[in-house]
Parts: C-alpha cells; structure tokens; sequence
C-alpha cells in the first residue's frame, strides 16, 4: 500500500481511516477537501486550474493516502492508487458520526456560516444514497467495482477497526511498526 484512495460518504470515517493509515504506514495524508476548498471554510471553492494541477502533481508523488467524498477528483486519481478502499457504511452511521463532529465552526473564518454549511452538509449527506453526481454512492461504487488493484469494501465499523489492527500486525511482522 503506497497509494492508498478512500472513497465514502461524509461521517464514514475516511478521515480517521486516512489518518490512522498515514501514520502507520508512513504515507502523505491528503484530505480531497483541502484540494477543493479555499482555507478557513467551505464557503469559496478553488479554481479548477488550481485543483488540476494538485491532482497532477499528487498524481505523480511516490506514495500517499488520499480521502474524500469528491468521486470525480477521486476518479481522476484512481489510476495512480494501488488500493482502494470504500466506506460503504449505513446512513444512521454516517449522520451519527457527524452530529458527534459538529459544524467544526472554531476551524472556520466564519462561525454563523459554519452552522449553515453544517446545516447544509446533514441534508447533502442523507441524499448520498439517492444522488446519482459523481458523490454519491452509486458513482463510489462504479469506482470500486471497476478498480483493478487491491480494494476493500467496508460496511461496518468494525470491519474498518480489524483492517487497522492487522495492518498494524503486517507491519509488525515485517519489522516495520
């Protein structure tokens, strides 16, 4: 795993899997959402010029671990990845993971607009199963299934918890956790 894409709906856990994975392998994490959005909210998108050449140029990096909900930005990096994997999990997951996250509005510029966007996000993410853009559910599972290399398709939490724990016994055999 030295280009690993995670694909999911919004509260899936593709940012803790990412995390948990960039540390334990030792890889480049990347948020899909830092490439989109322009810093200190989700209120002005990059230009696409912008988002291009960040994906080119990760494109082109050795290794990293990439995650986001952004199907199209994901399928323009998934002939560079070596791994796939998609959280798959049930609604009442994903909403619970976000109510328990919050509209992170200390992170954001704008504290008013951050409760809107949260707002916004709860409503955007329950459609996940129901959209038919390249975020969405149906879009993530074209990827999946038409992906060639390694791909692991998680449905519960628990699954995700075992794959870190026997990434972690892999690299402990190998010698290098």
């Amino acid at each position: 795993m030295k280009k690993v894409l995670i694909i999911g709906n919004s509260g899936s856990g593709k940012s803790w899997l990412s995390g948990q994975l960039s540390q334990k392998l030792q890889l480049k994490e990347v948020n899909l959402d830092a490439i989109v959005w322009e810093p200190g909210g989700y209120n002005q998108k990059r230009t696409p010029e912008v988002i291009e050449n960040e994906l080119a140029s990760l494109s082109s990096e050795h290794s990293w671990v990439v995650e986001g909900v952004f199907g199209a930005l994901a399928e323009q990096l998934i002939s560079s990845a070596d791994t796939l994997l998609f959280l798959d999990l049930d609604w009442s997951v994903c909403e619970s993971s976000l109510r328990a996250r919050g509209s992170e509005s200390s992170k954001q510029f704008n504290a008013n607009q951050a409760e809107n966007n949260f707002t916004e996000l709860l409503i955007w993410a329950f459609e996940y199963s129901n959209r038919t853009s390249k975020s969405s559910r149906q879009f993530h599972n074209h990827l999946f299934s038409h992906f060639s290399g390694v791909k692991v398709r998680f449905t519960r939490r628990s699954e995700v918890n075992a794959f870190i724990a026997g990434t972690t016994t892999i690299l402990s055999i190998n010698g290098l956790g």
